[in-house]
C-alpha cells in the first residue's frame, strides 16, 4: 500500500483519514503510514460540494487522491452523480479531478445497514481496498490499472468469500419495494415532528444530500448547504408549500425512498446510518424502512 500510495502521490495531492482531537477526520497526508483506519466522523462531501462558495466563477481545481473513504460514503457520490454530474460545473470539475480510494469495512458498524444497498464491496469504484489481515485485496477500475503493475493477482473467489461472510454478519432490511409500501399519511411523520427540533443534522451528515440555498452578498453569489427539514427551505414569494414540520419530514423520506428511486432507479441512501447517529432526538431512519404501513 505504501508503494501504491507513492505512485498515486506523484500525480495527486494526497488526503486521508487522520486522527484529530480524538476524532477521525480527513486531512492532507504525506505517506500511507499517516492514514488511520476507521470511518470519519463526517461524510466527506466537502471534497465535491463546498459548504459555502461563490459561484460567479469556477476556482482552479487541484487533482486530489483521497484514501480511506468508506464504501457507504463513496457510494453516495455515485448516487448523486445521476442527478448533478454534468449539470453542476463545480461538482463535475471536482469529481473529474478527485480519485477516491475506498476502504471496505471488514465488520459491520453499529447501526449501519450498507448491505441493504449493495455494500460494503461496491460495484462502482475507482480503487477499492479490502484489508485482509496483513495484506490488502485491491480492486481497480480500468482507468487506474496503471498503478497496479507488478502486484500479485488474486482469485476473485477471495473477494466473493469476503462479501458472503459480511452479508452473513449484517442483516438486510426489506428495502426493495418500499416506494410502493410507504404511506403518504403515515402516523410516522407526525410522531417524528413531535420530537424533531429542525436542526438539519440528518441532511448535513448524509452522504447523498445535495440541496443548497443561494443568495447574493455584495459582489458575490453564494451557495451553501441547505436542509429540507428547515422551515424556510421551500419558502418563496408565494408562501411556503410545506409549512408544517411533518410535511417536511415526509418530503425527506419520500425523496430518498420514492422520488429518487422512480426518477433515477436507485434509492437516495447508502445505509451509513449517519443521520440516526447525529440526530439529537434519536429519529431512526431504519424505522421508515421496516415500519408496517399496511397496519395503519
Amino acid at each position: 500500500m505504501a508503494k501504491l500510495f507513492k505512485s498515486i502521490s506523484e500525480e495527486y495531492d494526497t488526503y486521508g483519514t487522520i486522527s484529530e482531537q480524538g476524532e477521525i477526520v480527513f486531512g492532507q497526508v504525506r505517506g500511507f503510514k499517516d492514514i488511520v483506519d476507521g470511518r470519519s466522523k463526517y461524510a466527506p462531501k466537502e471534497f465535491l460540494i463546498s459548504r459555502n462558495e461563490n459561484i460567479l466563477y469556477l476556482p482552479k481545481i487541484e487533482k486530489k487522491a483521497v484514501f480511506g473513504i468508506r464504501s457507504c460514503d463513496l457510494k453516495g457520490f455515485y448516487i448523486m452523480d445521476r442527478q448533478i454530474y454534468g449539470k453542476d460545473p463545480f461538482y463535475t470539475a471536482r469529481r473529474d479531478n478527485t480519485l477516491f480510494i475506498n476502504f471496505v469495512c471488514r465488520e459491520p458498524c453499529e447501526g449501519g445497514f450498507c448491505s441493504s444497498f449493495g455494500g460494503p464491496v461496491l460495484e462502482e469504484y475507482q480503487i477499492q481496498v479490502i484489508p485482509d489481515g496483513g495484506k490488502y485485496l485491491v480492486m481497480v477500475s480500468e482507468e487506474f490499472e496503471k498503478y497496479m503493475k507488478d502486484f500479485k493477482v488474486v482469485e476473485n473467489n477471495e473477494i466473493e468469500k469476503f462479501r458472503k461472510d459480511f452479508d452473513n454478519k449484517m442483516e438486510k432490511l426489506p428495502v426493495e419495494g418500499i416506494e410502493n409500501r410507504i404511506k403518504w399519511n403515515s402516523k410516522l411523520w407526525k410522531e417524528y415532528a413531535s420530537i424533531c427540533i429542525s436542526c438539519g443534522a440528518c441532511n448535513f451528515s448524509c452522504p447523498t444530500c445535495y440541496c443548497f440555498d443561494l443568495y447574493d452578498r455584495e459582489d458575490e453569489r453564494l451557495r451553501e448547504w441547505d436542509s429540507c427539514i428547515l422551515a424556510g427551505f421551500t419558502s418563496s414569494s408565494a408562501g411556503n408549500n410545506r409549512p408544517e414540520l411533518d410535511e417536511r419530514l415526509r418530503q425527506r423520506f419520500y425523496h430518498k425512498y420514492v422520488y429518487y428511486k422512480k426518477s433515477k432507479d436507485v434509492y437516495l441512501c447508502t445505509g451509513c446510518n449517519r443521520c440516526t447517529e447525529d440526530c439529537p432526538v434519536d429519529i431512526d431512519i431504519k424505522e421508515v424502512i421496516t415500519h408496517d404501513y399496511s397496519k395503519e
